[in-house]
């Protein structure tokens, strides 16, 4: 859950209330899309004010911002709307903004019927980033407003989390791609004809691979960051990496959904749809083709999977397991790897919450038609980069030592 505690509220914030409160948001975990759901795309512009002293652009990969209206010469209001309704409370947001003067301005970020959710962070060059914890709600926490210090003549990207784009997510699989053992494989292709690429270790045997899955929903960038630590640990050459490689594949799907982190979405792809609610009847591109993928995969190298791993952020840390299933691949592995994560890492107490596998998540598919072990890897929207690292790279040791001790194929 998320604690957001606001007060001293702004009277100049139009459909604002003046109340301090403290706002506590739940997860809404199945929203069901309408069928043939459209989503809004948001219009490419650049919002200009004062005759070009002050600008705002969403004119880049993963912006979100619908419209801006000036309130006077240092308040602007800013909407931000969801591709499509109804969708899970994820307010993703990213823009850029000018001025050619220094000066403080105020923002006000207008979500009309969805709570706040992203504290912002603004960047200069788009690498460091500083979070905005100085945040002020209305009553139903549907407006957010806060402060920017401008320098004059420089651009500040604000976001709703660390922005990592369509195109350095291609830029990531590219330098993936160097490994000597990976080989980089577009699988299919998404509504608007962005690449889906897989990451396949190859020079194992070939019978017994790991899944991981990433970014299926947009906002996620803390569960894509703890993705991108658990892989490199996998890959890092040491003696632990080079035997588990020897025996085990692993195949990485990073973007499942391109067009959505393109397009700056909350939660769903181009047709509207929650990719993590389509894995039993398919409909969507991007789900058929990582089926599609791994069923293939499997035939041509008669393998099983043995773990599936799928990242994705929510308000704290968890993860989602299915209950017990003896037909398993690698029966009792999910269990015993988490009591070692929590008994590795100091002070450390799982939060796992299970369920039955016939759902359609990426994790009920993985166990009901391949019975592979899977698991929803779920890290908070705040958590450190020290510990998402810490947690990650220990996860993906752990899987290695408790893999490498089960039963080998013949």
């Amino acid at each position: 859950m998320k604690n957001v505690t606001v007060c001293l509220f702004f009277a100049i914030i139009v459909f604002v209330g003046t109340s301090c409160k403290t706002t506590n948001t739940a997860i809404t975990s199945s929203v069901k899309t309408p069928k043939n759901a459209t989503v809004n795309v948001q219009e490419k512009k650049d919002f200009i004010f004062q005759n070009g002293a002050i600008g705002f652009s969403n004119q880049f990969s993963a912006a979100r911002l619908n419209h801006v209206k000036a309130v006077n010469d240092a308040t602007y209001s800013l909407m931000v709307l969801p591709e499509n309704n109804p969708i899970n409370p994820s307010p993703w947001y990213a823009f850029k903004l000018w001025s050619n003067k220094s000066q403080t301005v105020h923002l006000q970020l207008v979500y009309q019927h969805v709570a706040h959710r992203y504290n912002p962070k603004s960047s200069i060059d788009g690498k460091k980033w500083n979070r905005i914890d100085e945040v002020f709600l209305n009553n139903d926490s549907t407006v957010a407003s806060f402060n920017v210090a401008l320098t004059a003549n420089d651009t500040t990207i604000i976001a709703a989390q660390e922005l990592i784009d369509l195109p350095s997510s291609y830029v990531w699989v590219d330098s993936m791609a160097k490994h000597p053992i990976i080989q980089k494989q577009v699988i299919g292709n998404s509504i608007n004809n962005n690449p889906i690429f897989s990451l396949h270790t190859k020079g194992a045997s070939g019978k017994e691979i790991v899944v991981v899955l990433s970014r299926q929903h947009p906002p996620e960038v803390t569960g894509y960051s703890a993705m991108q630590y658990f892989v490199n640990k996998v890959l890092d050459e040491s003696v632990l990496s080079k035997k588990f490689l020897e025996r085990f594949e692993m195949i990485v799907i990073p973007t499942v959904n391109p067009d959505g982190v393109d397009q700056g979405h909350w939660r769903h792809n181009m047709a509207g749809v929650d990719l993590n609610r389509d894995w039993e009847l398919f409909k969507q591109p991007e789900t058929k083709a990582i089926r599609d993928y791994m069923v293939n995969t499997l035939k041509k190298q008669d393998a099983k999977i043995y773990f599936a791993i799928d990242f994705h952020s929510t308000w704290n840390d968890v993860f989602y397991t299915n209950t017990d299933d003896q037909r398993s691949n690698a029966p009792g592995f999910v269990n015993a790897w988490l009591k070692a994560l929590e008994q590795t890492i100091p002070g450390y107490k799982i939060n796992a919450k299970a369920s039955g596998n016939g759902s359609n998540v990426s994790k009920g598919w993985f166990d009901r038609e391949l019975e592979a072990e899977a698991i929803t890897y779920e890290v908070g929207d705040n958590t450190s980069t020290a510990f998402l690292k810490m947690k990650a790279t220990i996860a993906a040791e752990k899987m290695m030592e408790l893999l490498l001790q089960t039963k080998p194929l013949k």
